[in-house]
This record gives C-alpha cells, sequence and structure tokens, in this order.
C-alpha cells in the first residue's frame, strides 16, 4: 500500500466572480463510503477530510452552485437510452445508495442557463427532471452535507461505460464550455468530479489496480501536463482501468491549462487508487 498526502492549505480567492472558482478530482468507491475492515481507517478519513474541503471552498468563495459530474453505473441509464452527458435540471438533488439518501437543492433557473450555454457552445446534452443518481455522486456529497454544504447542485452525468463513450478530449472540451458560460453569465461555480482512480471491478483484475498508472497520471497533472491525459484513446484508458476519468478532464478543461494541482493524497486500497487533488 502507498500514501502520499500534503496538508492541503489553499488561499481562498475572494476576489474570483464569474467563472470557475475551484476545482477538484475525488475517488467515489463504495468502500470509501461503507468503511469495510479491510480499508484502512486513517486512509478514508483523508478522503473523507477531501470531501469535506470541497463544501468549504463553497463556503468561501460563496459560488452560486456547485457542479458536480460523476456517471452512472447503469442505474439510471441502461441499454434503452445512454446520453453521453446528462445534465439535471431538477429540484430537490437525490442520491442514494443502499439505504442511505442524501437531498440537497437544485437550481432548476441555473441548470437551464447552463443547458443553453453548452448548446450554444456546441454541445447538445440531455437533461433529466427524474434521477436518483447513485453512489458515484453520494460518497463525495454525503461528507459535504455533513460540512455544511448549502450551495444549490448542479449535477452532470458522463457516460463512462456503455461503448460509445465520449472521447477523454471531448469531455475536456465540455470543462472549457462550462468556463466560458460561466465567465459570460457572472455565475461563480465551483467543481468537483468524482471518479477512479485505476481499477477493475468486475474482471478477475479486481485486486491489481495499476498504481504506477495512478502516480504518471498524478505526475501529470502536478507538472500541469493536462495534455498527456486529455490525448489518450478509449482503449488506453480501458487498459490502464480508467475509463472514469472522463469526469477529471471536465474538471480540469473548466479550470483552464494554467492552474496549480495539489495532490492532497492518494493511496493504494489494493483494488483501487484513491485520489483527492484540488486546482
Amino acid at each position: 500500500m502507498t500514501t502520499v498526502t500534503t496538508d492541503g492549505a489553499r488561499s481562498p480567492d475572494v476576489a474570483h466572480k464569474g467563472g470557475v472558482a475551484f476545482g477538484f478530482c475525488v475517488s467515489h468507491a463504495p468502500q470509501i463510503f461503507t468503511q469495510p475492515k479491510e480499508e484502512d481507517p486513517a486512509e478514508l478519513a483523508r478522503m473523507h477530510e477531501g470531501y469535506r474541503t470541497v463544501a468549504r471552498r463553497a463556503s468561501e468563495q460563496k459560488v452560486d452552485a456547485l457542479i458536480i459530474v460523476a456517471l452512472d453505473h447503469l442505474h439510471n441509464h441502461f441499454l434503452n437510452l445512454v446520453p453521453q452527458f446528462t445534465l439535471f435540471t431538477g429540484n430537490p438533488v437525490v442520491a442514494q445508495f443502499n439505504r442511505r439518501r442524501v437531498e440537497l437543492k437544485g437550481s432548476p433557473d441555473l441548470a437551464n442557463s447552463l443547458m443553453d450555454g453548452l448548446l450554444e457552445r456546441g454541445f447538445d446534452p440531455a437533461f433529466s427532471q427524474n434521477e436518483v443518481l447513485d453512489h458515484s455522486f453520494l460518497v463525495p456529497l454525503h461528507f459535504m452535507v455533513e460540512e455544511g454544504l448549502d450551495a444549490p447542485v448542479l449535477p452532470i452525468v458522463v457516460n463512462g461505460y456503455v461503448p460509445p463513450q465520449p472521447s477523454i478530449r471531448r469531455c475536456h472540451d465540455l470543462g472549457r464550455a462550462i468556463a466560458s458560460w460561466a465567465e459570460t453569465t457572472g455565475i461563480t461555480v465551483g467543481i468537483v468530479s468524482t471518479g477512479g482512480m485505476s481499477h477493475f471491478p468486475g474482471t478477475h483484475r479486481f485486486d491489481e489496480p495499476d498504481v504506477e498508472a495512478d502516480h504518471r497520471v498524478l505526475g501529470w497533472l502536478e507538472r500541469g501536463d493536462t495534455e498527456k491525459l486529455v490525448s489518450m484513446s478509449a482503449a488506453e484508458l480501458d487498459a490502464i482501468g480508467m475509463v472514469e476519468l472522463r469526469t477529471w478532464a471536465i474538471a480540469l478543461g473548466a479550470r483552464g491549462d494554467h492552474v496549480q494541482v495539489e495532490r492532497h493524497s492518494y493511496w493504494d486500497s489494493g483494488h483501487c487508487g484513491y485520489a483527492v487533488i484540488e486546482f
């Protein structure tokens, strides 16, 4: 098992108004929430603290909304209909995992404004007003709610599992479009994307995450070389167990190419690389 941490200290950008004020990329493995005995409590606590930091940043920056980008594990979108990107435009926002449920404020007005903004910028997202979001949303949101998250939440669901998935570059470009919308409208948002890192659920490689690839990707991001990530093909992402990093690309694109990435924590859990980065 490997551990990398920082103190995660940052100065709030209190002068920021209009645009994407902060970004996070985090993991969402169910074990982070259910905390089985095989997991290291100290490492789980670091993950939980990362989620809580998102809520604190939202309060510090006084954002108008928090955009949360995650996946649907064939929970809402099955083979009958699988949009590449889905924007939830309803209210409230509900996420559920097993018997645990969280309910947060949505903002149909802001969600519809974002929908219009994406259409104007060459994207054609689906929308839904009737979804119960899965664990990829619930796991981080549970701890954000505990920390007092009060900003409205705008969920974006990315198709990460049913081919053909959007390219990771297309996801990065969607992030750029989100930033352009926020800057143009004068709306201040934070963005958090959940997924990965390396893992192979339901396969013989379940207990063989590609830890070397995790560190390679994190190194790229810490050096500001996002291009290496967004240049990867679908086959390359699949080979290292990182199909979910399509969500990360959206947050990275939304914050631009010249931001400082901090690695709050990384842990090889033995079945998935758990990470929290802020930028």
